[in-house]
This record gives C-alpha cells, structure tokens and sequence, in this order.
C-alpha cells in the first residue's frame, strides 16, 4: 500500500461531481445570489478567469515563414527513419490534433498514408503504449508535455532554470532542449522505434547521431546527401533562417524543432462560448452548460480563509484543470485515475504490459500509475481520451468519475475495447488485451486505499444523468467552432500552392481511401439538407431515401471523390457533371448497395451533382467530398516505365495495351486504348528522351485546342490519372514542341 503524502494533488484530472440541486442550496452566500448567472459571476471572480489566454502570449501568425516552413516539416514523411511516417500522421488537424486511435500506429502502418480508424502494422502488433496527445493549444501547457511529463522545465515558475528531457538524467536541464517546451518535445518521436525511427533505421546509434542524419536528408549534405529523390528544402530554410553558403549551418535539428515548434505555437484555438461568456456574452451557453459551469469551478475556500467543509463533497475540476488554460497549474501536475490500461504498455509490471506512468521518469513511487493532466479546451473533438485512449466520449469518461469501480467492472465485462473503431474489425477482439484487467486493477486497489485513507480521489458520487449532462455540455462549451470547420483549419494543412519539398508529403486518406476529412456526430442530427452544396473536406450527416447534392470545383483536371459510411442503408451513389444526377441520367454510379460507398471521376472546374438514393429510409449517414490533382503521383518519385525506345521502333499511332511501354513518334502521336470495367482507373505516364511532349485526353481525339483532360508539365515527365471511366475507346494524343523524341508511354489500368 502507498501512504498518502499529497491528497490534493491527486484530484482526479477532470471532476469529481456532486449533486447540481445540493451544490446550489448548499452555501447560504449563493442562496443569496439572483440568478445562476450571478453564481457564475462570483465563481469567474474567485478564480479570476478572464477568458484571454493570449495577453503578453507571442502567438505567431498562420502565414508567418516560419510557421509555414514547420507545418511543411510536420507534414512530410522525410522526417522519419525509413520515410513513412509524418508528425501529422498521428497528430492532424481534421482528427482534434491527434488520430483518433485508441492506441497510435506510427511505424510499420501497412499503408503509410492511411489515417484515424483502419491504421494497422503489417504485423498486427502495436508498438506505441499511449495515446496520441493533442496539439491544438498545446502551448498552453506551461509546465511539462508528454503524458508521463519526461519533457519538463526543473522549474515552470523560473523557465530560465531549463528543460529536463529523457537525454538526461531526471532532474537535470537538457542543453540541447532549448527554451521552448514545443521544441524540446519535437526531438523525441523522432528517435521512438515504434513512432517515427522505425526498428531498423540507425540501430543502437545515439539519439543525437539520428537527428543528426535526418537534419542532413533534410539539408542534403554529408552522409544523408542523396537520400531524398527531389530536395528543395534548404531555399525554404533559408526564407526563415538566413542565408548561408554552408548548409550543414541552416539545417539543423535545431532549426527544425523550431520551425515545428512555431508551427504547433500558432494553433490558437480559444474562440470558444465559454471565453465569450466570461467577457460579458451570458447568452453564449446554454443553461446545461451553465449549471455545468457552476459544478465545475465551485470550490469552498480553505478553513484558514474562514471556509467551512460543506455537506457535500465538492466539486474538484478546478483543481486540476484550473486557469484559463484549463491545465495544472497548483501542485502536482500528475493524477492516478485508474483507467483501464490497455496496449503494450511500457514492459512494466509483472505482465510486463502495464505502464507506471510518471514514475518511469522521476522513479517515484509516489507517482506509480500517475499521468499529466491535459488542456481541457476543445476535448470535445480530442477523443479517445485516457492515457491508453480506452474511452470514446465524454459522457464515459464521466462514468468513470461517477463510480470507477463500477464502470470498470462494465469496462472489462463486456470487453468494451471491441467497440471502439480501431478494434472492433480485430478477429480476435475479446482477446486483445488479456492482461488489461490486472494491470488496471494494480492502479484501482491503490486508489481504493487513498479514498479509505481519507483522499477525495474517485469517491463515488451518484450523480444523475442530468448532472453528467451537464459537465459533458460545459465541455463542449471549450471548442473552438475552427475545429470542426474544414474550411477554417485548411490554414494549418499544406496547400497546392506551398509545394511539397521532397515528394514525401502526408496525403492523409481514410481507410476506404479517400482523402482525409473532418468527421462529424451524426447522432446530433443532419447538418445539410437536399439541395446545397457541400463542403470540400467536410463530413456532413443526411437522412432520407434520396438525398441531392452539388459541389463547386475550382480546377480543371481535379479528382473528386464523394463517400459514405456509418448509416445501416443499402445506398447507391450517382454522379452526373451538368445535371441533378438520378439512376437514369447518371454518367457514373457506385456498383456495389452498402452503407459505406465511395465515387471517384476526373473532373474540370465547375459545379457538379450527386445524389444519395436508397430504396428504404435511412438515417445518420456521413457523406464526405474532397478534392485532388488528377496530375500528382503522389509518391516520392515516378513509377519508373521501361525506356522502350532503346530497343523497339517508334510507334505514331496504335492501340495502347494496360502496363506495356510503348515508344513515341517524334513531333506527335495518337493512340487509343480500351476500358472494359465501369469506375476504372487510368495512370497515364510518359518518361525518358529529349524536349517536352504534353498529354491530352477524350473520348475523341483530342488535340491541344479540343480536350477533356491535360498534363503540362516540363520535358516528357507527363502524368495524369483518370477515374470513373466507364467501358468504351478513350483516346490518348501526346504532342511535342518540335524538338521532342525518344519518350516511351504507358497507360495502366485499375
């Protein structure tokens, strides 16, 4: 057993609740007060909350140089050991700043692009103990980051003391940490096997050594010279950084924690209804956020100013979440809750599959089990929660303040990890985790002997489904409306515009393989109606049995998808590009009748038609549409085609067959090929020779005045991907400056 020394500081990380009706009535000072508002008001003052987070906060700007040379960083896959993995693969702004998995997936994913629910290791194992963090606002986390602290200041009232991180030993300042703890935190996933290093790359060097090399891919120089296929980073380095003759001096790991760190800084998301309300807008929440406000932030003051212990036991948010920033800033920043601990854990206790929380890094006992306490702003969107994710709402996570133990017992009953997304496909679901009970219960026995100690830690509270209401309806009151709006956070994602310096851009897609967008409850309801237009990026819910949509492409040769899921339905998709599309009129339909449907076509600028149609009412169905180039590969380099100009004659006009290279004529040259499935795929490439030879498309033949799709681009380095085609003849001309010859063509079929 573990004697209690600081009770306090093992408030729980979010409430420990009591009755709205008995909170109200117990104090006679508010029996006094008019209205619930006026509560509010004294309880704003007490804690002197002023709903600005930002005064005296350099919070950079989105299109700062820097912030934009991080959010590329952040973005590209260069950063990891073999190439795979981004930053934003477990921490990306359409998933609350995480990746919505219990458990993260970072190295070993069988599809490095795939992101969220359907993320898996080519082995089936998972490598990563804790649940990705957010990293919306994490600037307002003053004193450690991390979920067991390991990236810490020695002193957050006195930053200049320094950070503490695992390079050293605990307690020690790391020299090479810097001042930031944004920046400091940057240099760990990078040298975590299991998150971005990978298992082979860089074996047993030092941790410097690999950050190292990757500054040098990054910069081009030294040993990792060569190591990106196309490299054009150290012009943007040099907007942000000076320029230098040496490289070695510009990119360094140094400047890219920093620029990532910037990167991080800029998400300033604290527009939310509850700063609003405390700046005077009282009509900014709802009373079911109000009276959760109230539970929330009511604390007695101590017996030493004149308090009395009340006859309730109450609440303790404040305790733990306190300030603005809703973070720790009194005590101890770390609390045992008793979550259930599931994953591999970090090789500890005598399954060697529980995690001992801080006491991994400060080796005290005192801290076995513990972890940090979060920002609670914009939680709403930031789920799973928990140190190992095993909770995917808010109102579980109240459960298990309410009454851990019996929630628990529910928990591991009925196995409730199989219900959560990343699980519930698993064949063998009920037997993931088959230590999770015993190694929970090592942390639940020592919060039993705390509340039999005397500690108000997880006492249960018999609260009613209104009052855990209530507190889930304050929290919601924390978001920031830009981070469940794809149009507003398209700021923080890298843009067409921006490039991509190394051809290793996260092109984050979902598991059926559709670029990635922010998801939406559909349990609150429709959020469009038949008839408008929808959102690029956009999750948006519909209901019906046919449901009619347009949506406005601003560039030719786009590629446009349109998906469904979550809704029990039997739905198809209709596409048509000038016309409301029905069963009749519809250039393109999905093929198979299921809930989950996905569409893709190649298409031009303009507005285009959908329709959703099933034969029987449906309800709660996620439609989703997005965009991307028709031109982009979308890898690190080509897809090399065989240069069958060395050895095969050259070809002017003929039919082109799937995956066979073909020689070009000089000057010009026509072919056509044949598509015999509906919803085909088409990879145009052409490759190797001399001056510069452009593709144009139809379904007749085009020329360069009179085509349906083009790519431009310099030399005979032609790509271009058609969708949705359907059985018939298109026709494929590539014609040249003149001066072109010797390239080769190759169509393939999917």
């Amino acid at each position: 057993m573990i004697k209690i020394t600081r009770r306090i500081a093992l408030l729980a990380s979010l409430c420990v609740l009591t009755h709205h009706a008995v909170a109200i009535e117990a104090s006679s000072k508010n029996r006094n007060l008019d209205s619930l508002d006026d509560k509010l008001a004294q309880l704003i003052a007490q804690h002197e909350l002023t709903g600005d987070l930002t005064t005296g906060v350099n919070i950079p700007a989105v299109d700062d140089p820097e912030v934009k040379l991080g959010k590329l960083l952040f973005f590209s896959k260069a950063l990891s050991g073999n190439k795979d993995v981004a930053c934003a693969s477990c921490h990306h702004p359409y998933l609350g700043g995480g990746d919505a998995l219990a458990l993260p997936v970072g190295t070993l994913a069988k599809d490095a692009n795939v992101i969220g629910p359907g993320r898996e290791t080519i082995t089936g194992q998972l490598y990563v103990p804790r649940n990705s963090p957010t990293i919306f606002n994490a600037w307002t986390e003053k004193r450690s980051l991390f979920r067991d602290a390991r990236v810490e200041f020695l002193d957050w009232l006195a930053p200049e003391k320094g950070i503490s991180t695992p390079d050293v030993p605990y307690g020690e300042a790391d020299p090479q940490a810097g001042s930031s703890l944004l920046a400091a935190q940057s240099r760990f996933p990078v040298i975590t096997p299991g998150e971005m290093r990978g298992f082979d790359f860089m074996v047993n060097q030092p941790n410097e050594a690999v950050r190292a090399h990757l500054a040098a891919r990054i910069g081009n120089y030294g040993s990792a010279q060569g190591e990106l296929f196309k490299n054009n980073w150290r012009a943007l380095f040099e907007q942000v950084y000076g320029n230098n003759q040496n490289s070695q001096e510009v990119v360094t790991y140094s400047n890219i924690m920093k620029a990532i760190a910037a990167y991080q800084k800029s998400m300033n998301f604290t527009n939310n209804p509850w700063f609003k309300y405390i700046k005077g807008d009282k009509s900014a929440m709802t009373e079911s956020q109000k009276r959760g406000a109230y539970l929330y932030l009511y604390l007695p003051p101590p017996p030493s100013d004149g308090g009395s212990p009340p006859d309730f036991i109450p609440t303790q948010c404040i305790g733990c979440h306190n300030t603005d920033s809703f973070t720790q800033t009194k005590v101890s920043n770390y609390h045992r809750l008793a979550f259930p601990q599931i994953g591999p854990g970090t090789g500890a206790g005598i399954t060697k599959t529980n995690d001992l929380g801080r006491m991994h890094r400060n080796n005290s006992e005192a801290d076995m089990f513990s972890f940090r306490s979060g920002t609670l702003l914009n939680i709403e969107v930031t789920a799973p929660y928990g140190h190992a994710g095993n909770y995917d709402t808010l109102e579980q996570v109240m459960e298990h303040y309410n009454d851990y133990r019996a929630t628990l017992r529910d928990y591991f009953d009925n196995k409730r990890w199989c219900e959560q997304a990343q699980f519930k496909h698993a064949a063998d679901c009920q037997a993931l985790f088959i230590d999770a009970e015993i190694n929970t219960e090592a942390a639940a026995k020592i919060v039993d002997d705390e509340i039999a100690d005397g500690a108000p830690v997880l006492v249960p509270l018999e609260l009613t489904e209104q009052e855990l209401a209530d507190i889930v309806n304050f929290m919601k009151a924390l978001t920031d409306p830009c981070v469940k709006d794809a149009a507003c956070l398209q700021a923080w994602l890298p843009q067409p515009e921006e490039g991509d310096p190394d051809g290793l851009q996260l092109r984050a897609v979902t598991d059926l393989d559709v670029p990635l967008y922010l998801p939406t409850n559909c349990q609150d309801g429709d959020t469009v109606s038949s008839g408008d237009k929808l959102k690029l990026d956009q999750g948006e819910c519909i209901s019906g049995k046919a449901q009619y949509f347009k949506v406005k492409v601003d560039k030719d040769n786009t590629t446009l998808y349109f998906s469904t899921r979550d809704a029990q339905a039997t739905t198809r998709l209709f596409y048509n590009k000038s016309h409301w599309a029905d069963p009749i009129n519809a250039q393109v339909s999905s093929k198979t009748v299921k809930n989950e449907q996905v569409l893709r076509v190649t298409v031009n600028k303009g507005v285009h038609y959908l329709s959703v149609i099933d034969t029987h009412p449906f309800e709660g169905m996620m439609i989703a549409t997005s965009v991307d180039s028709a031109q982009h590969e979308g890898s690190e380099q080509p897809k090399p085609i065989a240069n069958q100009c060395l050895n095969a004659p050259s070809v002017h006009y003929g039919q082109l067959f799937d995956e066979q290279p073909v020689c070009i004529g000089s000057a010009e040259a026509h072919f056509y090929i044949k598509v015999s499935e509906p919803n085909s795929q088409i990879e145009i490439r052409t490759q190797h020779g001399i001056g510069n030879g452009d593709v144009f498309t139809g379904q007749f033949w085009p020329s360069r005045h009179f085509y349906e799709f083009t790519s431009q681009q310099n030399a005979n380095n032609e790509y271009l991907r058609l969708d949705g085609l359907q059985p018939g003849w298109y026709f494929i001309s590539v014609l040249g400056d003149g001066s072109n010859q010797g390239a080769t063509i190759e169509v393939d079929i999917k």
